[in-house]
């Protein structure tokens, strides 16, 4: 691609700018996490000993290759599910009313902050077992069907931090959990987008862009029997990836568990490709889903959305809201493909 060119997203109505050849395409990566950063952090990390300062946890699994006679053995655990110890939201006995003066509203922030670390310190997603992510995703979804059941809640988000370019406060490879009275602004904009399609043409906007993705295939990562791994046609950042189900899904804690296996492949295949590529990078990854109680959102395809965060923001993304991409969808889906499994 010379000449830079606006996209627009099909869904979210967005503009973003991939630049021409002239800009460069060398991405400016920020500050990412050494190894030596993470071998200095084992010594004080609370995840290692998350009973330490913790509760009991509100869920816990075994490695999946433990010995039937140890599988009820605490010591025995893999990963556990924790309260966070420093939450963003309070738990209360009954919902928050929206409190209004004036032109100002405002909430009280109920709802539940969690943390699902799994045990080995150096272990991050894309060094572990197809077992192991399932039993991520698996726990993910434990958790999203309980706290679902909470009737102040409106959206669980499901989120993971790796590296400090992305946020995270600690090394140790772990994800949060986090279920709002709200349904947060970055989802809320992707419903009204595939509502919006959805009235228009009778179908669901994701599906389309599916068909659309495999028609071309300039764009396609991989793909296995229920899940396609694609460079969105617009993406916020280079090397955006996303992790759809082939057959149209608004739920992710609607997965049959038959899928789990193939949903571990796409996420391993995902991660493995780009640590290649961009040099194991700082990323966040989130599940979008439909909120808990909307009404009727089976106009909505749940999906993973996979962010690398070695890029700099400047003028025109904090000032102007377009974001700038440097590497062009296309040559990053042939540079992710090329990359021997």
């Amino acid at each position: 691609m010379d000449k830079p060119e606006f996209r627009k997203d099909l869904v979210s109505g967005d503009w973003i700018l991939v630049a021409g050849a002239k800009r460069g395409k060398k991405p400016i990566f920020l500050k990412k996490t050494s190894s030596a950063e993470l071998k200095q952090g084992v010594s004080k990390c609370p995840f290692e000993d998350p009973q330490k300062n913790n509760p009991i946890p509100l869920l816990w699994y075994p490695h999946p290759k433990t010995a039937p006679s140890k599988v009820e053995d605490f010591d025995s655990w893999f990963l556990q599910v924790i309260p966070n110890k420093y939450p963003l939201l309070v738990q209360e006995k009954t919902c928050p009313v929206s409190e209004r003066d004036g032109v100002k509203e405002k909430l009280v922030g109920v709802g539940y902050h969690e943390v699902v670390v799994t045990r080995d310190h150096f272990k991050s997603i894309d060094k572990m077992s197809l077992e192991e992510i399932q039993m991520v995703f698996k726990a993910y979804k434990e958790r999203y069907r309980v706290l679902s059941k909470d009737p102040c809640i409106k959206y669980i988000l499901v989120f993971h931090n790796h590296g400090e370019a992305a946020g995270a406060s600690l090394f140790h490879p772990h994800s949060q959990i986090i279920a709002l009275p709200v349904v947060d602004p970055d989802v809320a904009r992707s419903l009204s987008g595939s509502n919006d399609f959805y009235k228009k043409n009778k179908k669901c906007v994701h599906c389309v862009m599916i068909e659309s993705e495999e028609k071309d295939g300039l764009r396609i990562v991989s793909k296995n029997k229920h899940f396609i791994v694609v460079i969105p046609f617009a993406p916020r950042v280079s090397y955006e990836t996303r992790i759809y189900p082939l057959g149209h899904a608004s739920r992710f804690e609607d997965l049959d568990k038959e899928l789990f296996p193939y949903l571990a492949e796409s996420i391993k295949d995902a991660f493995v490709r780009l640590n290649k590529v961009l040099g194991n990078p700082d990323y966040n990854f989130f599940i979008h889903t439909a909120p808990v109680r909307d009404g009727d959102t089976d106009h909505y395809h749940w999906h993973i959305e996979i962010l690398p965060r070695g890029f700099r923001w400047a003028g025109l993304e904090l000032g102007g809201g377009i974001e700038v991409v440097a590497v062009s969808p296309e040559e990053a889906a042939e540079n992710l493909r090329k990359v021997k499994m």
